[in-house]
């Protein structure tokens, strides 16, 4: 009895570890589903979706390097991470059309928000 448990535990156990791994492949870290957002509130056209992703994913690649090289130095982190946004959102108004861009403000703003309160910094 003990032992179909511990093997029916191990199976569930294994099957959320892959689950977990595939939706983090998936997502980016994040950065999949902004991007996902950003294909809904602004209607990209995929043309827009595949410049856009090649901009999250070199994003990512380098959020990766910027927490091996400031392990544990959180303002220096923090100040790359607020620099890899500001080229992030200027790649992406890049790629976007004016109407795009007064709805992407928006986010911004949204994101600006939601990184204050995070903090716990009053707006």
């Amino acid at each position: 009895m003990f032992r179909k448990t511990f093997t029916f535990a191990l199976l569930i156990l294994f099957s959320l570890i892959f689950v977990n791994f595939m939706f983090s492949q998936q997502t980016g870290r994040g950065y999949g589903m902004y991007l996902e957002r950003l294909k809904q509130e602004l209607n990209l056209t995929p043309e827009q979706v595949v410049k856009i992703q090649k901009i999250l994913d070199s994003a990512q690649k380098q959020a990766e390097i910027d927490r091996e090289k400031y392990q544990g130095n959180r303002e220096a982190m923090m100040k790359a991470t607020r620099e890899r946004w500001e080229k992030i959102d200027k790649e992406i108004e890049a790629v976007l059309t004016k109407e795009q861009k007064k709805k992407y403000e928006q986010i911004k703003k949204e994101r600006q928000e939601r990184t204050r309160e995070w903090r716990g910094r009053p707006s």
